[in-house]
């Protein structure tokens, strides 16, 4: 549960500055850990920021604010063809360093996998450097399984990072084999 100076929401269009301001943050702050560089971020539209956030029934951004400061994002999409619409991807997960280990990252994760629910997603994929231990361990604890690693999945200044492929399975279809 977060403290009372910190809100939990859907980010929207309004939003769009404060979203792209913290993705460069985290792209500063975590190269390896997120695919655009700092200049193809920066060099995006606010046209194009905008429609990233925007709720739709295919897709949603939540974020934590500290009053008015956006401090933690996650992202949930729906895979767009029929055949892969039972399947979510969860994508852009940052919190500020300053707000790190009192909570965000798991309420924002919560918040995604309950809409999830509501979208009726039967699972949920992520990706994550496998260098992350932090985040490795809040999907893990979060009920995630990894099956299978990238290798030299990204290449950040000459140094390649290889990433984990994880799962969430939010029904029982997949026992049944």
């Amino acid at each position: 549960m977060l403290c009372e100076a910190l809100t939990l929401r859907p980010l929207n269009a309004d939003d769009a500055a404060a979203f792209a301001a913290l993705r460069r943050k985290a792209i500063d702050d975590s190269p390896s850990a997120i695919w655009p560089t700092l200049e193809e971020e920066a060099a995006r539209s606010p046209d194009s920021v905008a429609a990233q956030i925007r709720h739709t029934p295919e897709q949603i951004v939540f974020g934590v604010f500290d009053l008015h400061m956006l401090v933690g994002i996650t992202g949930l999409k729906r895979e767009p063809y029929a055949q892969l619409r039972h399947k979510g991807v969860l994508w852009g997960v940052f919190v500020n360093p300053l707000y790190r280990n009192v909570g965000v990252a798991r309420e924002l994760l919560n918040a995604a996998l309950t809409h999830a629910r509501i979208m009726r997603l039967q699972q949920i994929h992520l990706r994550v450097n496998t260098d992350n231990h932090r985040a490795r361990r809040l999907y893990t604890t979060s009920g995630f399984t990894g099956y299978g690693i990238e290798p030299r999945a990204m290449c950040v200044d000459g140094r390649y990072f290889d990433e984990e492929n994880m799962v969430l399975f939010l029904d029982r279809a997949h026992d049944k084999g």
